[in-house]
């Protein structure tokens, strides 16, 4: 029987996206093979291929048809796409420059040929991708710097203010949530393995701030004190952990990009002798 938190995986497929339930948890590990492929608008199609560590979209456009996508993450295209750039109306710019974590430009590239032509994205960053159906999603909460592109135009990233003061400042989401409405494809950054499960109403779950990606609605996030002092100070999960209550689907990453820019900020304090020996060990 299907988990139904993988309606979230646009997946006509149920082979191209295979799914463990995590031990104890309750939890799908997501595993977008080497050529998942997912339902689009008529004409568009697309695969994901590479490894865990860094992952590209490749997208069929059918003629006029339009991708957009976070600027810096074209990876190549055909010769009859054509770029351009907006900001989707300066305060659809503001809103993701200012407060989304997002560029304050889109980049759009085109099809102006007469045959279908392709275009490949791919993070900034080492990160898996994941397709999510805007037509059945929209509205969801996604993390600061998650967008990656969407196929079409049609998509925006609105914001919502946390529901109270503690949630917008120890949640990790900000006083300002984003939400991504639209309809069509969209794909996001996914830093590690990426797990899923839908909450059942009044269900919680407590989880490290850093490591969610994206869940249902604003009113489902929390915060939790991590425990006493000792936790707060020598524990690595500082004052607050987040929690999430249902109904509702979550997605968490486990190596977001704060996680990584932590972890190699820590290995470069070192010798390069002690730094292998201590990236050998906790492997």
């Amino acid at each position: 029987m299907a988990n139904p938190g993988q309606a979230l995986l646009a997946a006509p497929a149920q082979q191209d996206f295979m799914a463990n339930v995590h031990p104890g948890h309750g939890f799908e590990i997501w595993q977008g093979g080497p050529s998942s492929a997912a339902s689009a608008p008529p004409g568009c199609s697309h695969t994901i291929s590479g490894s865990d560590f860094s992952q590209v979209v490749e997208i069929t456009v059918p003629p006029g048809g339009t991708v957009t996508a976070e600027p810096g993450t074209m990876l190549y295209m055909d010769p009859d796409m054509k770029m351009g750039a907006d900001v989707g109306g300066c305060g659809q710019g503001c809103k993701r420059c200012c407060c989304a974590g997002e560029s304050f430009f889109r980049l759009h590239l085109k099809n102006h040929g007469a045959r279908e032509q392709k275009v490949a994205l791919t993070p900034k960053f080492p990160a898996k991708i994941v397709p999510v159906e805007l037509g059945q999603h929209s509205g969801m909460i996604v993390n600061r710097g998650a967008f990656l592109g969407a196929i079409g135009t049609d998509w925006s990233v609105n914001l919502q203010m946390a529901r109270n003061a503690s949630v917008g400042l120890c949640g990790g989401q900000g006083i300002f949530m984003n939400t991504l409405h639209g309809s069509g494809m969209a794909f996001l950054n996914a830093g590690g393995t990426v797990m899923t499960k839908t909450l059942e109403a009044g269900e919680t779950i407590v989880v490290d701030h850093h490591s969610i990606l994206a869940f249902s609605r604003a009113d489902m996030l929390g915060v939790r004190r991590t425990g006493g002092c000792m936790v707060c100070c020598c524990a690595g999960q500082g004052l607050f952990n987040a929690t999430l209550t249902g109904p509702g689907f979550v997605m968490l990453h486990s190596m977001a990009l704060a996680k990584l820019k932590a972890a190699v900020g820590n290995q470069g304090g070192g010798g390069s002798n002690n730094n292998g020996a201590n990236s050998g060990g906790d492997s």
